[in-house]
């Protein structure tokens, strides 16, 4: 729902590995079984012999698994489970998110909203063409995005690359109008929490921006003409193959500044349902920052999104 995760973020470093290793293993082994017996020379001979069902095809085919080695799947093969998806989108197959999203911080809760619609589309089995659009605030936060995701090496080594026009909200902070400050604004001792976001937002400066490493063309809301690093890592499992737990998190460098107090570490825990090989049912939550500066707390500032996806095509 935030430009922040979704616009930059794929599975993390853990699941690609883990992807990687499920397309490397896959190469390793035949996707049909072997003749039972005889060699080349005898195939024509088999071929005339052993049972056959109404349709005249071997009815130990149907104990064969799908062709799916080195991760070409079909519509009708594509993986439940999260885990065994291909990194780019398998040539001819799209997929639509639609997502809603509000504010659950410590002060402002549901006081906002947001929505987002994103596609990816296979152009080829290692090269897909993404693009969307995601806001948050009240439409105070919004980014719209298009680009590539291409394979360096098939299921293995991905780059990404798109195009971003985009605004980040400013959060109003406790203090700056005190009579707009909620009770929350204030500790056990009556003493004003300056700093503390007090749940109301200004829509800052749009910018342009290249996400292969958040590369800025121009400045806005505090952000220099700079490129900014955006390192994510993240964990992936699926205690069943039509359930997933993700838990990323990435680390926002604006400005390449690496001062400490100029870190955003923004993390995320996603639970996803897939019914099928067509749909996908998820919540993200996400801290927008685990390391706040003081007053705040890791926990104060949250957002809570619910989305659906679907994939079609052949």
């Amino acid at each position: 729902m935030l430009p922040l995760f979704s616009r930059g973020l794929r599975l993390a470093l853990v699941l690609a590995l883990s992807v990687g290793y499920v397309a490397w293993d896959g190469h390793r082994h035949s996707a049909c079984a072997a003749p039972k017996g005889g060699d080349d020379d005898d195939e024509g001979d088999d071929d005339d012999k052993g049972p056959k069902d109404d349709e005249g095809d071997d009815p130990d085919d149907k104990d064969q698994p799908a062709v799916t080695a080195g991760g070409l799947f079909t519509m009708a093969t594509y993986p439940v489970n999260e885990l065994l998806r291909p990194l780019t989108m398998t040539e001819n197959i799209g997929q639509v998110r639609l997502g809603v999203g509000t504010d659950v911080s410590s002060l402002g809760a549901f006081s906002s909203l947001g929505v987002s619609l994103e596609a990816i589309y296979g152009y080829t089995d290692n090269f897909s063409l993404i693009g969307g659009f995601t806001s948050a605030y009240n439409f105070k936060q919004f980014g719209f995005y298009g680009g590539f995701e291409g394979s360096l090496l098939y299921d293995v080594v991905d780059i990404r690359l798109a195009a971003n026009v985009h605004r980040f909200a400013i959060a109003h902070g406790c203090g700056a109008n005190p009579s707009e400050d909620p009770p929350g604004c204030m500790d056990s001792m009556g003493m004003l929490l300056t700093g503390l976001p007090n749940g109301k937002y200004d829509a800052g400066h749009t910018q342009f921006s290249l996400d292969l490493m958040s590369i800025d063309f121009n400045e806005a809301s505090g952000n220099k003409v700079t490129p900014d690093l955006l390192p994510s890592v993240g964990v992936a499992t699926n205690p069943i193959p039509q359930l997933s737990l993700v838990v990323f998190a990435q680390l926002r460098i604006v400005d390449f500044n690496t001062d400490a107090g100029n870190f955003r570490v923004p993390v995320t825990g996603r639970v996803e349902f897939s019914p099928n090989q067509k749909l996908d049912i998820g919540l993200e939550f996400t801290l927008l920052n685990i390391k706040p500066p003081d007053p705040q707390k890791p926990f104060d500032n949250r957002f809570l999104s619910l989305f659906v996806q679907s994939r079609f095509g052949k």
